[in-house]
């Protein structure tokens, strides 16, 4: 009963067509699993990338320098034994220009199969303070405590200070301390230091910081401009501004900004709570590479269904052609063999380059293929003729990989010139029934 079956469905292109199809939804069960394992593997990495980055030091985004001087509110609070309170607030200034200029030295580190980029980053930060004016709010001039004013410059990650931070404030040369204080408000870690700001100052301070992928920087200057260099060639520029100018080639690159006061949301001075729109102004770059291997395995998997259903159609033709059939088991095997191609580009695209894992990759499974058809069809031209149909749609998976935007575009192009293909060699075909 079962050899009637497989003659019935031998003899009838139409249940020929139906099997194949069969056949190829059941491959898309293994495809599924692979895809899985794509998944299980990236967030393997993130979760060792995270570790790499609590060992060295997190994202950085660098606030500041802002400046602090508290005041005696004229407003009154009842305590809980029902005497009146005087309270203190703060207010906060920035700077008139704000200049940061320095390099980001990259560096690659490993853990097992895994890597990451992580970075030094050498800094001059350097403007000019105004006067601290409190003129705009009606304060009392008695009410002002000028002797607790100090400096604060906001850090995320505080692991990744390497030196002494020295603050030249005019004439003067002041240690930055630990520790945000009433700035906290802003953000959570950071550095200060007391400072004279009854006048206005010239000051520079000299920043050397480690972080793990991504440098950020709020523009708290009425005149924020920031400098920087690298030897890494992939950067990605990143949040609110994106740079005026920037050059990038194959030994680094440099890149420039220059952002005003009306191109923010907040304003250069403010008291009594704390500015809620300086993160969502924050600009800067990562080093991270913008699409890694994890990646571009999972999206290749989403052309599995194309690939596989492709090549038996293609399989099909060359039987009606030649007027050979294989077995269904044959199919399948064949099938699995274009599976394993993203098992083999997943696991040599942790050793290698992306685009050699993937040529490696398809050398392999386009060999083994047409071996396989050159055998079973008897015949060294099939065997070349498969290798030559693999070849294309590989091409075609391949480039649609590389070019992320015209994607789309050149799929559908493909697709279209395939099929077009596929009915002129069908074009005699008319008789399903036999």
């Amino acid at each position: 009963m079962p050899n009637d079956l497989l003659e019935r469905v031998g003899k009838s292109i139409g249940l020929r067509l139906v099997a194949i199809g069969l056949i190829t939804l059941i491959l898309m069960i293994p495809l599924a699993i692979i895809a899985d394992l794509v998944n299980e593997r990236s967030e393997s990495r993130e979760e060792t990338l995270a570790k790499i980055g609590q060992d060295w030091s997190g994202k950085q985004t660098l606030l500041g320098p802002v400046l602090v001087v508290p005041f005696s509110s004229s407003e009154f609070v009842r305590n809980a034994t029902g005497e009146l309170l005087k309270t203190t607030q703060h207010a906060f200034f920035l700077p008139d220009s704000l200049s940061i200029t320095g390099e980001i030295e990259p560096e690659i580190r490993y853990r097992g199969i895994y890597q990451t980029i992580l970075y030094t980053a050498d800094l001059t930060i350097s403007g000019v303070f105004p006067e601290a004016d409190f003129s705009r709010w009606s304060i009392e001039d008695d009410a002002i405590r000028w002797q607790e004013a100090f400096l604060a410059f906001g850090i995320t990650d505080m692991r990744g200070v390497k030196e002494e931070v020295l603050l030249h404030w005019s004439d003067s040369s002041l240690a930055f301390s630990s520790g945000m204080m009433e700035a906290s408000v802003l953000t959570d870690a950071g550095i200060n230091a007391q400072v004279d700001a009854q006048q206005s100052h010239e000051f520079s301070f000299h920043l050397k910081l480690d972080g793990n992928d991504e440098l950020m920087f709020i523009p708290v200057g009425k005149i924020t401009t920031l400098d920087v260099t690298s030897m890494w060639d992939s950067p990605s520029f990143r949040g609110a501004f994106l740079p005026d100018q920037r050059t990038i080639t194959e030994e680094g690159f440099s890149a420039s900004w220059q952002i005003l006061d009306l191109n923010r949301a907040f304003s250069q001075s403010w008291h009594g709570r704390a500015e809620e729109l300086l993160q969502e102004s924050a600009f800067g770059l990562s080093l991270y590479p913008p699409i890694d291997q994890y990646h571009k395995t999972q999206r290749s998997t989403r052309y599995g269904f194309l690939l596989i259903g492709l090549t038996l159609l293609a399989f099909f033709l060359i039987e009606l052609r030649i007027g050979l059939r294989a077995h269904p088991f044959q199919y399948v095997l064949v099938g699995l063999d274009l599976c394993l191609f993203f098992l083999l580009l997943l696991s040599l695209g942790e050793h290698m380059a992306f685009n050699y894992a993937y040529i490696l990759s398809s050398i392999l499974t386009i060999g083994l293929a047409a071996f396989y058809a050159g055998s079973m069809y008897r015949s060294l031209k099939i065997g070349l003729l498969t290798s030559g149909v693999l070849s294309i749609l590989y091409t075609l998976i391949f480039m649609m990989l590389q070019l992320q935007d015209d994607a789309l575009l050149v799929g559908s192009i493909g697709l279209f010139l395939l099929l077009t293909l596929t009915m002129y060699l069908t074009r005699n075909f008319v008789d399903f029934s036999t």
